[in-house]
C-alpha cells in the first residue's frame, strides 16, 4: 500500500509531540506505581503495583515497500512473567527511512534501514529491524495504444486504453493501483480503479462524451487513499481522442418492410476525415440487429468514401431494427421498421446432435433439420427448416447422436437413420437414409446414439449395444474390430434405468442411481480414477447418486439426485483431465442436464438455462465465444421447458413449446438458412403473417 507523507520537519514535530504525550503517559503510570506503593503501606495487596520487567515487539524484522504501512504491537511482562497493560512509546532510529505514530503504525518513507523500539516505565524492547525497499512503480506510461483516426460522440473507443507501470529499474510493477479519470469531453470509463497485472499493465474501456470535440483521460498511480504517489515520476499518462462526425448516412435509413424480407433501398454510408474529406479504401463493419443480415458484413469505402453492404434483410422481430456501421471508434446506426408477425416452430420433444436437430410433434411425428444424413427423408439434401422423416412411425422419444438418429416408437420398437446406424444385418450399408427398424423382437424403453455405436435399454432393463467396438464401447467384455449389426447384451447382468453414448464410450445409471461407464478412457471420461479403457461396465468413483447422465465426445457429466452437476474427463475450460467426478462451486440447483460434444447445458426449476464448456461457435449462448469453465446464464432471459446440447450448437423448447437455437450453423441445424452462427437464442421461424 502506498502513502503520501509530509516532509521531514513535520515528521520531527510528530515525533516530538509523540514523546511529549508518552512522557505524560509515563507520569500517569508513575503516579499509579506510587499509589500502589502507598496502598501497600496501608495494608493493601502489594501485587497491585504496576511493574514492567521486559517488553517485546510482537512482529520480527520486516521488509516494507516504500509508502506502505504496518501496525506493530508489543507485549509487556512483569518480573514474574505476567502480562502488564501499559502504554508504549514507539520510536524509529531513522525518520528518513520510516516513522511510527503513537499507536504503533509505521509508515515506510524511503529506501534504507532503521530499527523500531517500544518503551514503557523506563524499559525498552529489543530493536526490530525495518528495511524499506522500492520495488513498486517508479513511472507510468501509456502502453500499445494509438488514438483512433475516426471517432464519433458517445462511441466506445475500439481499443481499450492501457498503461504500463514500471519500477526504477524498468521492470514491470505488478500490484500498483491505477486511477483512470475523465478530464475532458464528459465521457465515462468502465472501471476507474484498476490494479496492474503480472506484466505491470492496467486497462479499461472508454466511452466518449456526447459532443464533438476533445476527450481526455488520465491514468495515475495512487495509494490506498487514492492520492497520487509523489515519487512516481512521471505519474500521469494521458489519452486523447477528438470526436467528430466521421460517418454520414447516404441512403437506406428509416425504411419499412415485412420481417425476414429485404428492404427496398440498399443502405450506404460515407466515411470522412476530421476536415470533411472522404477516406478511401477503409474497411467498414456492418452489423444488423434482431437476427437481420446484410450481403457484405465487411466492405471497404470507395473513392468517394462510401461503403455499401448490399441488401439488408430484416430479422424476425417486429418493430425497430438497426444496422450499425463501425470503423475504428466511429459508429452510426441506420433504422428500419419490421412489420408482420413471425410464425414460430413448436415441438413436443427436442434433441440436438452432431450437425442436426430433431423434434417430435404432438402426434409423435419426427422432423429433423441440418445435415442430410440426419433428416431421414431419403434425400441427400441438407435441410434448414424442420422436415418430416419419410416414415409414418409415431415416436415417443428421439436421440440425435454425432452421426445418426434413433427413435423409440410408441409401440416400443427402435428405428434409426443416418450414417452409422448398423441396422442392415447383411453389413452391406452401415447407414440408412430413412428410418430402419432395429432387428430383433426386443421391446425397448430407451436409446442412446454415439458416433459409430448405439445402445438401448430393453423393457426388462437389460442394456444392449451394437456397431463399432474398437474401444470396448459396446460393453461386451471385449474390444475388437468386429462390427455388430444385432443388439448384443452388455456384460455383467446389470439392470439399467437410463443410458448415454459418446464418441467411443458409454455410461448408464442403475435403478438405485449408481453410474457405470465403459469404453474409451484416455481422457478419464469413464470417471473411475484412471485413464484405462474398460470393456465392461465399471463403477464411477465418488459414491454419488445421479438422476441423469450425459456423455460428450471426451467427457461425461451427471446430475446428482441433489441437483448438482458433476463432470469428468477432458472437461472444457480446465487445463487438466479429471479422472473422477468434479463439481462446480457456487452454481444453482439444476433439474435437468444435457451434454453435447464439448459443452453442457442445464435448467433450474424456474426454467432458467445455464451452459458451459467450449464456446467457439457460440453454443454456450451467452453472446460471446469465450470458453466457460463453469455454468453461465444463457442470454435473452428465456424460460425453458427443455434444453438439448448438440456438437457445436444448442436448441431448447420454451414454456410455450416454441423452439430456439444458437451456436454454429454449418448445415442449417439452427433452423436458419442464412446465419453462419448465433451467439444467443433465436426462434426458428417458419414464415410471417402480415
Amino acid at each position: 500500500m502506498m502513502w503520501s507523507v509530509p516532509r521531514q520537519p513535520v515528521f520531527e514535530t510528530l515525533q516530538s509531540s509523540g514523546v511529549r504525550r508518552a512522557a505524560s503517559l509515563l507520569a500517569i503510570a508513575a503516579a499509579l506505581v506510587a499509589a500502589a506503593s502507598c496502598a501497600s503501606d496501608n495494608g493493601l495487596d502489594p501485587d497491585t503495583r504496576v511493574e514492567v520487567a521486559s517488553i517485546s515487539i510482537d512482529t520480527p524484522s520486516v521488509q516494507l515497500e516504500r509508502g506502505s504501512h504496518k501496525v506493530f504491537t508489543a507485549t509487556a511482562r512483569d518480573s514474574r512473567g505476567k502480562l502488564v497493560a501499559v502504554p508504549f512509546v514507539w520510536r524509529t532510529s531513522n525518520n528518513n527511512v520510516a516513522v511510527v505514530d503513537l499507536n504503533g503504525r509505521l509508515t515506510a518513507i524511503d529506501e534504507g534501514e532503521a530499527t523500531l523500539t517500544a518503551s514503557a516505565l523506563g524499559i525498552t524492547s529489543t530493536a526490530v529491524a525495518v528495511r524499506v525497499v522500492w520495488q513498486g512503480a517508479a513511472k507510468v506510461t501509456t502502453f500499445a495504444w494509438t488514438a483512433p483516426t475516426a471517432a464519433t460522440p458517445s462511441a466506445i473507443v475500439a481499443d481499450s486504453i492501457r498503461v504500463a507501470a514500471v519500477t526504477k529499474t524498468g521492470t514491470p510493477a505488478p500490484g500498483s493501483t491505477i486511477l483512470f479519470n475523465v478530464t475532458a469531453g464528459g465521457g465515462k470509463i468502465s472501471t476507474a480503479k484498476v490494479t496492474t497485472d503480472a506484466n505491470g499493465l492496467a486497462a479499461t474501456e472508454w466511452t466518449l462524451g456526447p459532443a464533438n470535440g476533445v476527450n481526455t483521460v488520465t491514468a495515475t498511480v495512487v495509494d490506498d487513499d487514492l492520492v497520487p504517489i509523489p515519487w512516481v515520476n512521471p505519474n500521469q499518462a494521458t489519452f486523447s481522442v477528438t470526436s467528430y462526425k466521421a460517418l454520414d448516412i447516404i441512403a437506406g435509413n428509416q425504411q419499412s418492410a415485412t420481417i425476414l424480407s429485404a428492404l427496398p433501398v440498399t443502405p450506404s454510408i460515407r466515411l470522412l476525415d476530421a476536415v470533411g474529406k472522404p477516406r478511401q479504401g477503409v474497411p467498414i463493419t456492418f452489423t444488423a440487429t434482431a437476427g437481420g443480415q446484410v450481403a457484405f458484413p465487411v466492405v471497404s469505402t470507395g473513392a468517394d468514401g462510401v461503403a455499401t453492404p448490399g441488401v439488408w434483410t430484416l430479422g424476425d422481430v417486429p418493430g425497430d431494427q438497426t444496422l450499425i456501421a463501425n470503423v475504428e471508434s466511429a459508429t452510426i446506426a441506420l433504422h428500419a421498421t419490421g412489420t408482420g408477425t413471425p410464425i414460430h416452430y413448436f415441438a413436443d420433444q427436442l434433441s440436438a446432435g452432431g450437425t442436426a436437430t430433431c423434434a417430435l410433434s404432438p402426434q409423435g411425428r419426427a422432423s429433423c433439420w441440418g445435415l442430410y444424413g440426419f433428416i431421414g427423408d431419403g434425400d441427400t439434401l441438407s435441410r434448414t427448416t424442420p422436415t418430416e422423416t419419410s416414415s409414418e412411425v409415431a415416436y415417443r422419444s428421439l436421440s440425435v447422436g454425432l452421426s445418426h438418429v434413433c427413435g423409440l416408437s410408441t409401440i416400443q420398437s427402435l428405428y434409426c437413420w443416418g450414417f452409422n446406424t448398423f441396422t442392415d444385418t447383411t453389413g452391406k450399408d452401415p447407414g440408412s437414409r430413412k428410418p430402419a427398424k432395429v432387428s430383433g423382437d426386443l421391446q425397448w424403453m430407451e436409446v442412446a446414439t454415439g458416433i459409430e455405436h448405439t445402445c438401448g435399454i430393453a423393457t426388462d432393463q437389460t442394456a444392449y449395444c451394437w456397431g463399432i467396438n474398437s474401444r470396448g464401447q459396446l460393453g461386451i467384455a471385449v474390444a475388437d474390430t468386429l462390427k455388430r449389426y444385432v443388439p448384443t447384451a452388455v456384460y455383467g447382468g446389470f439392470k439399467f434405468a437410463t443410458i448415454t453414448a459418446g464418441i467411443a464410450h458409454t455410461c448408464a445409471l442403475t435403478a438405485d442411481h449408481t453410474a457405470f461407464c465403459w469404453g474409451w478412457n484416455q481422457s478419464g471420461q469413464l470417471g473411475d480414477g484412471t485413464a484405462t479403457s474398460r470393456v465392461a461396465p465399471t463403477v464411477v468413483n465418488g459414491a454419488l447418486t445421479f438422476q441423469s447422465i450425459g456423455a460428450g465426445e471426451l467427457w461425461t457429466c451427471g446430475l446428482t439426485t441433489a441437483g448438482k452437476a458433476y463432470c469428468w474427463g477432458s472437461v472444457p475450460g480446465v487445463n487438466q483431465v479429471a479422472t473422477t467426478p468434479q463439481t462446480y462451486a457456487s452454481t444453482p440447483t439444476f433439474t435437468s442436464l444435457s451434454v453435447g460434444g464439448a459443452h453442457a447445458c442445464a435448467l433450474t426449476a424456474d426454467g432458467t438455462a445455464y451452459c458451459w464448456g467450449a464456446n467457439n461457435g457460440g453454443q454456450v449462448g451467452d453472446s460471446t465465444t469465450v470458453t466457460r469453465a463453469a455454468p453461465t446464464k444463457v442470454s435473452g432471459g428465456f424460460k425453458f421447458k427443455s434444453i438439448s446440447a448438440g456438437d457445436v450448437h444448442t436448441c431448447g423448447r420454451l414454456v410455450d413449446n416454441s423452439v430456439v437455437c444458437w451456436g454454429l450453423n454449418r448445415f442449417g441445424e439452427l433452423g436458419d438458412a442464412k446465419a453462419a452462427f448465433r451467439l444467443s437464442p433465436r426462434y426458428i421461424v417458419l414464415g410471417v403473417n402480415p
